[in-house]
């Protein structure tokens, strides 16, 4: 997921790592927006799609953003759905999917332990300017929203879902998704396969990329 004004964490994502996703991966750039609508669109060979979903494009307004590009692509021939934040830097998207995924919703878990810290999740981050505390129902764990791997039971279980969560105007998406997740019996996985550093700034992107995919030790 990303926003309008993030542009150069995606260009820098279309000319790092993105390079070498399996070919049996789509790419999707999720918005909000105005309007809805799906553009298909390609930079140097790299073949993605620009989805905009009619929601505030806000960092409160997450969770809607990713329901509805759920519900766009539900129907599709999709066995999971890996939804990472702009600011997220993949080690090996080349290789994770040697390794079987396993189970249906994967990630690195995250126990509540203190409600209030949860609650003011987005009261700490700078560039936002936010002071308002989470009202919403919280699980007892959650998969941390920077990478998470989504099996189609999951995704269908959040499409169907009809709770105050998928509603809410204020919301901290990894929590509202863990929380609806947990309502309907499906536990975390822990990912073991899948490497990332984040959050990354857009001028490391290209360390890391000459790091883990150019500049990669190959055994003889």
């Amino acid at each position: 997921l990303t926003f309008e004004n993030n542009i150069g964490f995606k260009l820098a994502a279309l000319d790092t790592y993105l390079k070498h996703i399996p070919d049996n991966m789509d790419i999707y750039f999720i918005y909000g927006g105005n309007i809805s609508r799906m553009i298909h669109c390609k930079r140097d060979g790299i073949s993605y799609t620009d989805v905009y979903i009619k929601t505030p494009d806000s960092i409160s307004n997450v969770h809607k953003k990713l329901f509805g590009f759920f519900k766009k692509i539900i129907n599709k021939d999709y066995t999971h759905t890996l939804k990472i934040d702009d600011d997220t830097f993949l080690y090996n998207v080349d290789t994770f999917l040697e390794h079987k995924i396993s189970g249906d919703y994967v990630g690195n878990k995250v126990l509540i332990t203190d409600e209030e810290f949860v609650r003011n999740k987005f009261c700490t981050l700078k560039n936002y300017k936010i002071r308002k505390a989470y009202q919403g129902g919280l699980p007892n764990q959650y998969c941390s929203g920077e990478c998470v791997i989504f099996s189609k039971k999951s995704m269908q279980t959040i499409v169907s879902y009809k709770g105050k969560e998928k509603y809410e105007k204020f919301s901290i998406e990894d929590v509202a998704i863990g929380n609806i997740l947990q309502k309907s019996s499906i536990k975390i996985n822990p990912n073991k396969f899948l490497n990332y550093e984040h959050p990354v700034q857009i001028e490391k992107f290209f360390n890391l990329y000459d790091k883990h995919y150019v500049n990669e030790f190959i055994p003889t």
